[in-house]
């Protein structure tokens, strides 16, 4: 198989057909200020420092060599995230980072949100949350 070949056999995210792309609904408690804008250097700079790094490995970044969750080398490239079960857009990403067991009961990915949960200290803003989503979404 030659590069052309590869090249034609991915399908870009913005095309999938409607019927592939999943549906569930997020939670309605579960929110995310819509009017803030990660930055991509200070998403890997947070996440080089995050707990992140304990189980997720990056290829390139020595100090995320996690392996209890999923390898986010390529994250930015998958159609989906929680094992499949949302689109890889930044809305589900934002929230996914803030409350991952709000989306996902059973998740292992414990809660990052900032006030999320009443009096549970979540460890990022919205800001450090998007900052850290546009970092990963840029993983391709």
């Amino acid at each position: 198989m030659n590069v052309s070949d590869t090249a034609a056999a991915t399908f870009p995210r913005n095309r999938l057909p409607e019927w592939v792309k999943p549906k569930t609904p997020t939670p309605a408690a579960l929110t995310f200020d819509p009017s803030v804008t990660g930055d991509v250097a200070r998403g890997a700079t947070i996440f080089k420092t995050a707990p992140c790094i304990a189980c997720h490995a990056i290829r390139g970044v020595p100090t995320a060599a996690g392996i209890v969750g999923p390898n986010l080398t390529h994250v930015g490239s998958r159609t989906t995230i929680a094992g499949g079960i949302y689109p890889n857009d930044l809305e589900h990403l934002h929230k996914w980072i803030k409350n991952a067991p709000e989306m996902k009961p059973g998740s292992l990915m414990p809660l990052f949100g900032k006030a999320e949960k009443g009096d549970t200290p979540g460890l990022y803003t919205d800001q450090q949350i998007a900052d850290l989503a546009a970092y990963l979404s840029s993983l391709k």
